[in-house]
């Protein structure tokens, strides 16, 4: 239990900016914690070396004037002098605290006259660091690598004599011990960059790829997947509330949606009725009333043609006029329900449709049978993409194109005028004024059915309309 809320602990968004931000800092001090080892473990080499030298310095005055006293008192030459003679135990009893250093005297053939330490075999001393060039009469220092640690090496030909003197000692035993910290610096180095990359994609995998993820998903459900956050992102836990908190909105955004589209399916099937009625009153009554009229017109154009012509010339414009009338209240009584589309069926009433708006019409595969909601649907659609060729459009050919294959019905109107620059999304018609291919797009929906609307300015448009059949 307690490993469990732990990890939870460290799943949190708190934990990861914590992380991402404290690590960061620590692994710069850390590197600079290092610099300032590395830059105080250059300044303890100088003075290892500065303080050996000065030593070598002092020792080989020292022997210098005990050879010299040595002859004196023996009245001899100082190349007499022999290194049995001196007291080299006392004089070169060079000590430091936790030291392991060698002392060597030479001679100028490269034996050794006396030493304290580990020194190699006479035959094999020309190989030891700084024999070579103190042999040739130089002095100075240098840093050896042929042992566990660094050792500085520090020679001196002695003055006045054919003797030359080497110190060899750890340079680490002359400094601080905390100094001795800077070797494992190669290990916490590592250790600190395999945390931050540990870091790092702990960071990409349970917060940065959940977040796209998620993005993603709210995306699907802005194109209407609403069940697409539906399953777990992963990641850390505020973004698998977040991620709950999406679906939830989803799942409300869906219940509104169905909702509204009861109510479009409500108010369309109203306004279907009332349309129907409208036009059943316009043919059954309004129609049957101006054809009584024209009835009655041509009665009394008939009793007054002899008696006199100019009145019967006006009531042959007076027919003509009711005439006109009675095309139009037709036409008006299919606009509102078409009888066509019950009567002879889909085809049939698509191309009277065209003809009547002077599009060109045609029909491939075989009909097959359709629930009248769906056929209505096509019927209106096209009613509507005729009309905005035409007082939208200016266009001068528009094709109506109705094809059947196997289990659906596929609507095209095409026209060649001026076109226009759709939105992405169909829900951004009404924002454009386009509210005649907005109402198309919900006649699409209520019955399950595709709209597309392709167009560019100057290139035309086209609708296309598949419905299952």
């Amino acid at each position: 239990m307690k490993r469990s809320s732990f990890s939870l602990s460290l799943l949190g968004l708190r934990a990861q900016v914590l992380l991402w931000t404290v690590l960061p800092l620590t692994i710069l001090l850390i590197i600079f914690a290092f610099s300032g080892v590395s830059s105080h473990q250059s300044s303890m080499r100088a003075l290892a070396v500065d303080e050996n030298t000065r030593l070598i310095e002092a020792l080989s005055r020292l022997i210098a004037i005990q050879v010299e006293n040595y002859a004196q008192r023996q009245q001899i030459s100082p190349d007499q002098v022999l290194a049995n003679d001196l007291d080299l135990n006392s004089l070169l009893a060079v000590e430091h605290p936790n030291s392991t250093g060698t002392v060597a005297l030479l001679n100028h053939d490269g034996s050794v006259l006396f030493s304290r330490g580990t020194i190699p075999p006479n035959d094999n001393m020309m190989t030891w660091p700084g024999v070579a060039p103190v042999l040739a009469g130089e002095s100075g220092a240098l840093f050896t690598l042929d042992t566990e640690h660094d050792d500085v090496v520090v020679y001196t030909p002695i003055p006045n004599t054919r003797w030359s003197l080497i110190i060899r000692e750890a340079w680490h035993s002359l400094t601080d011990p905390l100094i001795r910290f800077e070797q494992v610096t190669p290990f916490i180095l590592f250790t600190a960059t395999a945390i931050s990359l540990l870091t790092l994609f702990f960071g990409l995998r349970f917060v940065a790829q959940p977040l796209r993820e998620l993005g993603l998903r709210a995306h699907q459900i802005g194109q209407g997947q609403f069940d697409a956050a539906a399953k777990a992102v992963g990641g850390v836990k505020e973004i698998e509330d977040l991620r709950v908190t999406v679906n939830d909105m989803a799942g409300q955004l869906q219940s509104y949606q169905a909702a509204l589209h009861d109510y479009l399916r409500a108010v369309t099937q109203a306004q279907e009725e009332e349309r129907a009625r409208l036009g059943r009153e316009l043919h059954d009554e309004t129609v049957q009333a101006l054809i009584a009229l024209s009835h009655k017109v041509q009665m009394v154009q008939r009793n007054f043609e002899r008696s006199s012509p100019q009145t019967s010339q006006h009531i042959t414009e007076l027919r003509q006029m009711v005439a006109q009338g009675i095309d139009e209240v037709r036409r008006f009584s299919r606009a509102l329900h078409p009888h066509y589309l019950e009567e002879l069926g889909l085809a049939t009433a698509l191309e009277t449709l065209a003809h009547e708006a002077g599009a060109q019409f045609s029909m491939t595969g075989q009909p097959s049978e359709m629930k009248a909601d769906k056929a209505l649907a096509l019927y209106r659609i096209a009613q509507e993409a005729l009309n905005n060729a035409h007082h939208h459009a200016q266009a001068d050919t528009i094709r109506v194109e109705l094809e059947f294959d196997r289990n659906q019905a596929t609507l095209r109107v095409c026209d060649d005028g001026i076109g226009f620059a759709p939105p992405p999304q169909l829900n951004d018609l009404t924002r454009t004024g386009h509210f005649g291919l907005m109402g198309m797009r919900e006649r699409a929906q209520l019955v399950n059915g595709r709209l597309d609307v392709i167009s560019s300015p100057g290139n035309g448009t086209s609708v296309v309309f598949t419905v299952a059949a």
